[in-house]
């Protein structure tokens, strides 16, 4: 379980009504103080009754029972904002006493009150609190559902504060999922809203969450970094529900590391916290993790200990669940015990008025209820039949409204890439409209400046005499040669602002049916005959597979054809480059080296994939997560700008596609492009123009 969510909750459902009011033990005592005086209006007495149930943390019962109070006054004074108020509380108290029954009822009855007040931010923190409910329970599809309709409403709403906490959460399910990518996102985005306002215990949460999930994915350092940031500020809130998950977090980092001291004295500390603080789920999974490090250090004794204390806190939180169950069986059992007596009484004193009644009479009766029962028993049928039938239309319309969800996340998911990659393109575009025109003087008076020396020797230093004439000429060559390494320089620049450009433009092309095979086969003879016009000693042989079920299927050519260029010159680079490197061995070896650059394309359910391998220099792995940013390059000056692959990235992207590599350092080097075959949904690349194409 994450930081998990309820404390991170109230913080932000109050930031507006409370004041800023902290969640401190020493407040709750003095609003106790003054709430005892017996000259407080109705008003007053309600605003006290909410400040002391939220601040209520040392005694959560005592802070569930000013919940309930303030509930049965504002139900009194018909105050509709105070009552919703109390529902809210009394689930985030219930919640943390792991009454989840009690905490969900409270939730939504606050969610109703909500939507009658027609009051959106309300009633989407009442949602996102729901969802936490469900995350409890491990019921991630429906937990998911309510997180979304609070994140819906937010967006609407503009509370920042109460949007990132739902979208911290939701980011949570994600990581549950491992949905990795769409757990990044989510956390990203929450971050930045809490930089921007600056809020601590918001940015504690967020660098939590991000530590967590670098930790799920083996990115020990980055995950040990970002939980300690995290620990760092909510010790400095006294926040310490979340702190001990994380500890338990940098725990199995180190357990990772195979440094099980420091896994062993995180897990420690963790369970202390949640002992001092009374957090049972907490103290659990501490309990647990301390069994399984002594068990894994060899300590049976004290593995078989904690694993006790984990019983012990596992049914003290499911005791929880059984009272309260327990209670509602009594309930009703009470009421159908009463129902009965009262229809005990009743038949005696019908009894004793109709005991003058003949029996015909009753034989009459006996008739007529058996008559009753036949009907009856002939409508319970057809309701029957009627319920099964808006069962299976209740089941259909789940499944498509979980297909719509998803539809709806990952067009989210496109949406916030294009809005960052907008941002960037006006600085780009920008910045390469600035730079062009100073680029172009430095180019044209390197240029100029090279045939005014030669006139120069020409017209003045050839009228030297000869002891003066060997130095002038000494002077202007070295000048003629910076000139020279100008121009270059500035060509290469040149370039590099051309694909800045040319990045920041996005596509304007329209889908068209197209013949894969033969576009990828026809770009390959140009990129080889590309290469061989700067090299004529340059041979690779060339290999193709195409499948030929493929057929047409709608695409913008002329970005594939970009994606295709840029892949296979990447590919008779790197064979280039490793046959200058091998042709020195294999003269000594008596074996030469073969470049091959083999295409293939194949059908796979409803995708099709284009490969490209090359047996060139292959790609290192410490750089292999950096092979599509803007701008990183592996080749020498002069000859990359490091825009291709990050254009083809997000072209296929924009397809609805995936660009993947799979590579050996010294081996081999193959990209992997899959394209949808019936992808008719609107193209929407996102560009560094700010525009979406």
């Amino acid at each position: 379980m994450f930081y998990k969510k309820v404390i991170a909750i109230i913080g932000f459902s109050y930031m507006n009504t409370c004041c800023l009011l902290a969640q401190d033990q020493k407040i709750a005592d003095s609003l106790y103080m003054i709430y005892q005086q017996n000259n407080l209006t109705d008003t007053a007495k309600l605003e006290l009754l909410k400040k002391l149930s939220f601040n209520e943390i040392g005694d959560l019962k005592k802070g569930l029972y000013y919940a309930d109070e303030l509930i049965n006054l504002s139900r009194q004074a018909g105050d509709n904002k105070y009552l919703r108020m109390g529902y809210f509380i009394k689930g985030t108290k219930n919640r943390l006493l792991t009454n989840r029954d009690e905490a969900l009822a409270a939730f939504f009855k606050s969610a109703e009150m909500a939507g009658k007040m027609k009051n959106l931010k309300a009633e989407s923190e009442s949602y996102s609190c729901i969802g936490d409910i469900y995350s409890d329970a491990e019921n991630h599809t429906t937990s998911a559902i309510y997180y979304n309709k609070a994140i819906s409403a937010l967006r609407q709403s503009k509370d920042s504060i109460s949007l990132a906490s739902a979208l911290l959460n939701a980011g949570d399910e994600w990581l549950k999922a491992k949905k990795y990518d769409t757990a990044f996102l989510y956390a990203m985005e929450a971050k930045a809203i809490f930089d921007t306002l600056h809020y601590q215990s918001g940015i504690g949460y967020s660098f939590g969450n991000l530590g967590m999930l670098y930790a799920s994915t083996g990115k020990n350092n980055l995950a040990e970094k970002n939980i300690n940031e995290a620990i760092h500020i909510l010790e400095g809130t006294a926040d310490y529900y979340p702190i001990c998950d994380y500890l338990i977090s940098m725990a199995d980092v180190y357990l990772n590391k195979e440094d099980n001291t420091f896994a062993l004295n995180y897990a420690l500390r963790s369970l202390r916290l949640a002992d001092q603080y009374g957090l049972k789920a907490q103290g659990a999974n501490a309990s647990l993790k301390l069994s399984a490090i002594y068990e894994k250090t060899g300590n049976s004794t004290e593995a078989f200990k904690f694993y006790k204390k984990h019983i012990e806190y596992r049914d003290s939180i499911n005791n929880n669940t059984s009272v309260q169950k327990m209670a509602d069986l009594r309930f009703n059992y009470e009421v159908a015990k009463k129902q009965v007596q009262v229809n005990l009484l009743s038949q005696q004193k019908q009894n004793q008025k109709n005991i003058m009644v003949s029996l015909a009479i009753i034989l009459g009766l006996t008739i007529i209820i058996v008559g009753i029962l036949l009907k009856s028993n002939q409508h319970k049928q057809k309701a029957y039949q009627i319920l099964n039938l808006q069962k299976l239309a209740t089941d259909e319309q789940k499944t498509m409204a979980e297909n719509t969800l998803a539809e709806l996340l990952a067009t989210q998911k496109q949406l916030i890439h294009s809005a960052k990659m907008a941002s960037l393109g006006e600085v780009t575009a920008g910045i390469a409209h600035e730079i062009q025109n100073p680029l172009n003087f430095v180019n044209n008076f390197s240029e100029i400046s090279i045939e005014l020396l030669d006139e120069l020797k020409e017209a003045t230093v050839n009228k030297l005499i000869a002891s003066d004439k060997a130095g002038a000429y000494e002077i202007m060559d070295v000048l003629a040669d910076n000139l020279l390494k100008i121009n270059d320089h500035g060509k290469r620049a040149d370039s590099i602002v051309k694909g800045m450009l040319q990045h920041s433009r996005g596509s304007k092309g329209k889908k068209e049916l197209t013949d894969i095979n033969a576009l990828a086969a026809e770009y390959l003879r140009l990129s080889y005959h590309g290469v061989r016009a700067k090299n004529k000693e340059f041979t690779v042989n060339s290999t193709t597979d195409f499948d030929g079920s493929i057929g047409k299927m709608e695409v913008v050519p002329q970005d594939i054809a970009s994606v295709l260029l840029n892949l296979y010159n990447n590919a008779f680079y790197a064979v280039n480059e490793k046959l200058k490197t091998e042709s020195l061995k294999s003269k000594a070896a008596g074996n030469s080296y073969q470049p091959v650059v083999a295409v293939s394309t194949k059908k796979t359910g409803d995708k099709i994939e284009l490969r490209v391998r090359d047996n060139g220099i292959g790609i290192p792995q410490k750089i292999l997560d950096k092979i599509f940013q803007p701008f990183f390059t592996t080749k020498p000056t002069g000859q990359g700008t490091g825009l291709g692959l990050s254009i083809s990235y997000d072209i296929i992207k924009a397809h609805g596609g995936e660009l993947k590599v799979e590579t050996e350092e010294g081996v081999f080097s193959e990209f992997i492009v899959q394209l949808p075959i019936n992808n008719n949904k609107v193209i929407f690349r996102p560009n560094l123009s700010g525009k979406l194409s």
